[in-house]
């Protein structure tokens, strides 16, 4: 019985982003049990101890409307192997913020990640009209928290013993704040257009949903769905 591979999202000169299938959950689940990918989403591999228990819950999300989780995986285009997933969880549609996640497995270039980072915040930004993006970094990320305090994240708080990994093991939290008015003039974006630029389509419709007029907007679903029919590259599908 052949796969059908659902339309990309996005696809840009080093990857591809697309929706999760349940031929991905056997990687995906792996992926949970891989010490580099846990700061992903740390909580599914308690909540989750099995692929099924995983394609369950991912089910689950995908009826939920609106959607308060969204995620997609990252193909790298050369290889077209998985190499990460980025991830929404919380979508706050009243006060307009969610969490962003990022999850990759070594040994496929910097341009690769930096190209999925550039699109999955700028596509957070553009098709669910997010107020703010929040990220969680432990404290032995140096890497990450490094990223965030260069480039005028805003620390908004440290929480101790906030998320449980192991049966018996806790670990802190950074937490920062990257606000939608700030992004296209951030030293981030900025950074980002040089290193792994986005596809002018893409940045044009993220300049306009950035404009006055759309960050007033009170955007509805169908608004929604046609924003990532827009945003997808080389395919006319929506999102399903």
């Amino acid at each position: 019985m052949s796969v059908t591979t659902p339309p990309p999202l996005f696809t840009g000169k080093h990857i591809t982003l697309r929706t999760v299938t349940p031929a991905d959950i056997s990687l995906y689940y792996r992926w949970l049990q891989n010490p580099i990918f846990l700061p992903y989403k740390p909580y599914l591999k308690h909540i989750c101890p099995t692929p099924a228990h995983l394609l369950a819950y991912l089910n689950l999300q995908a009826q939920i409307e609106p959607r308060s989780e969204f995620e997609a995986l990252v193909i790298h285009q050369k290889t077209q192997a998985a190499i990460g997933m980025i991830g929404l969880a919380g979508i706050d549609r009243f006060n307009k913020k969610a969490e962003f996640s990022a999850g990759f497995v070594h040994g496929h270039g910097t341009h690769a990640l930096w190209e999925a980072i550039h699109a999955g915040i700028a596509l957070s930004f553009a098709t669910f009209n997010l107020h703010k993006l929040i990220f969680y970094t432990t404290a032995t990320n140096h890497h990450a928290l490094k990223i965030m305090q260069r480039h005028g994240f805003t620390q908004e708080g440290y929480f101790k013993e906030e998320v449980l990994v192991n049966d018996n093991e806790r670990i802190d939290l950074y937490r920062f704040a990257l606000m939608h008015k700030d992004w296209s003039q951030s030293s981030l974006c900025k950074r980002l257009n040089r290193i792994a630029p986005l596809k002018p389509a893409i940045a044009s419709i993220e300049n306009t949903l950035l404009s006055e007029e759309a960050l007033k907007k009170d955007w509805n679903k169908t608004e929604e769905d046609n924003a990532w029919t827009h945003l997808q590259i080389n395919t006319p599908h929506p999102l399903p």
